[in-house]
């Protein structure tokens, strides 16, 4: 069963879709303020967050980044009244999965949840990726292009498992620096990133497969598609 955290200041709302989403199947608990829900995020583990933007206390993206530094496997969607095209775009671009503007549909916010859910499944059975021409395993660090091996270095490996388990989703640098680092401290500086893309590239892609996509000036997404 997943857990979703709602951060909510409207009680009514709030007790709304926790009713619903409960209904549905999901264990789901609130929080009415930036305290509250950065004390749940730090002591209890979610895989969704839904997340209203303006709180009493503060605001939800200062709680997307401590979520995104606690965890990057953690779904988030933005759900707010602020609809600037400029508020949509930094909620993207802090790594979210969807940003839903409020007043919306609750059938079409399930829709939405569940297909966040639904990814997640996937990308937690991701520790191999396989389609028709490219496997990785990323267990015991082996890969396959058209049934060739290819050879990743570990930081290599590390950077497309991060990709790959949050596919679909931007990544952003400052995340994959985050996440991209050995156990003796050394990092994949950002300067390295564009150059260990293009190597990996060199490797996985083919006329008819790309995997990798460039967000220019935020970071990377996982497309693989056929």
């Amino acid at each position: 069963m997943k857990k979703i955290l709602l951060v909510e200041d409207d009680r009514i709302l709030s007790e709304t879709l926790i009713r619903h989403l409960n209904q549905n199947g999901y264990h789901a608990t609130f929080a009415y303020t930036k305290e509250d829900a950065v004390m749940k995020i730090r002591n209890l583990k979610f895989d969704l967050i839904l997340l209203d933007v303006t709180l009493p206390d503060g605001n939800g993206f200062a709680v997307c980044e401590e979520i995104r530094q606690i965890s990057t496997d953690t779904r988030i969607i933005f759900l707010t009244a602020k609809d600037l095209e400029s508020d949509i775009l930094k909620g993207y671009n802090m790594g979210a999965d969807d940003y839903v503007t409020k007043p919306f549909s609750l059938p079409v916010l399930l829709k939405k949840i569940a297909a966040v859910t639904s990814r997640m499944e996937k990308d937690v059975s991701g520790l191999i990726y396989s389609d028709s021409y490219l496997q990785v395993d990323f267990a015991a660090l082996t890969a396959y292009a058209a049934g060739e091996p290819i050879e990743f270095t570990p930081l290599e490996f590390k950077f497309l498992e991060l990709l790959v388990k949050n596919s679909g989703r931007i990544i952003t640098r400052e995340q994959i620096l985050d996440v991209v680092w050995d156990k003796r401290g050394n990092y994949v500086e950002e300067s390295s990133l564009n150059s260990m893309v293009s190597r990996i590239r060199g490797k996985i892609d083919s006329a008819d497969h790309r995997y990798i996509k460039t967000v220019y000036g935020t970071g990377y997404m996982w497309i693989a598609d056929e």
